[in-house]
């Protein structure tokens, strides 16, 4: 390695520690086309942004499997005791049925709930500032549940 080889290593090394990931925080201001703004003065439109999947309108093939009686204790799937629960009624029949064990197999769920007006959003600004990558929604801790 030559030492103009070793400088440009030398300080494209000091260039990445210099320059830490900048977590940004922004609120969604209008979802069509996605506007967000960072404060009064900074406000992303849709050119500068890329968006987790996640946060899109989007599908997913999975499979689902159910059985009853299943009991989530407190603090496995949220804040308290959790049942599991189904009901299934034909047309025309007086009462419904719970299901006992039920399977589906590659069914294809929509995710609709995209970025909407008022959502808080995570974002990090990619190196050289141009593009910022939403990479969630978030909550204050007091509204988490």
């Amino acid at each position: 390695m030559s030492l103009l080889d070793l400088i440009k290593t030398t300080a494209m090394a000091a260039f990445r520690a210099s320059n830490p990931v900048n977590i940004i925080l922004g609120t969604v201001i209008e979802s069509k086309p996605l506007k967000i703004e960072v404060h009064s003065k900074l406000i992303l439109t849709d050119e500068f942004l890329l968006v987790a999947e996640h946060l899109t309108r989007h599908e997913r093939i999975v499979t689902v499997e159910y059985e009853f009686p299943k009991n989530f204790p407190k603090g496995q799937i949220g804040d308290e005791l959790k049942q599991a629960s189904s009901k299934r009624k034909n047309i025309g029949d007086p009462y419904s049925n719970p299901y006992e064990i039920y399977e589906m197999k590659y069914a294809k769920l929509n995710f609709e709930d995209g970025l909407k007006e008022g959502d808080k959003v995570v974002m990090h600004r990619v190196q050289g500032g141009q593009k910022y990558y939403v990479s969630d929604r978030y909550r204050e801790g007091d509204k988490v549940w």
